[in-house]
């Protein structure tokens, strides 16, 4: 097994995307909660064209089934990145459950760099930059990331929140101290 130099688990944990996710929960509860109440409990037709009962208790199913199935999503994917002896390695899962690796004879060279999310790569999560010029990124939050530039001339940039952590890793893995 390889001696792991430095790790990192990194979550969509942002309180705006918990916002975003209740925002979103809301109105959707409410419509679909007084449809089902007053058509299948009342037994009044809900709306101008209503559908059947089978119907929108297949509806109101799919819809809750949908929105779990993303809320679950969002909160269990995470950016796992680790430094071992042999390269970078990283996996996202659930996305991506096993360990992809960018061995140390692959980099040309690394930097932690500021960059804007948005702007550069479109925003969070496994993203291509705009025209392919700032390659791609893995991120989940902030603005903070170790840039790779491989010597196949490829880019890519990986989100971290211990910037100073993993320069120091990436140092010992690229400069190894001499016995």
């Amino acid at each position: 097994m390889e001696k792991v130099i430095f790790t990192e688990e990194q979550k969509f944990d942002q309180v705006w995307i918990r916002a975003i996710m209740l925002i979103s929960w809301i109105p959707l509860l409410a419509i679909f909660g007084i449809g089902f109440y007053q058509q299948i409990i009342l037994g009044k037709q809900w709306g101008n064209h209503p559908m059947s009962d089978t119907g929108l208790l297949i509806t109101t199913a799919l819809v809750f089934v949908i929105m779990a199935g993303a809320t679950w999503l969002t909160f269990s994917i995470r950016l796992i990145t680790e430094v071992t002896h042999e390269g970078l390695r990283y996996r996202f899962p659930p996305l991506m459950l096993r360990f992809r690796t960018f061995p140390k004879h692959d980099i040309a060279e690394y930097n932690i760099r500021q960059y804007n999310p948005v702007r550069e790569y479109g925003g969070w999560g496994i993203r291509q930059g705009g025209f392919g010029k700032s390659g791609i990124a893995y991120n989940v939050k902030g603005n903070t990331g170790l840039q790779l530039h491989l010597k196949n001339g490829k880019k890519i940039l990986f989100g971290t929140q211990r910037p100073d952590a993993l320069r120091a890793a990436m140092d010992k893995l690229m400069n190894p101290p001499l016995l």
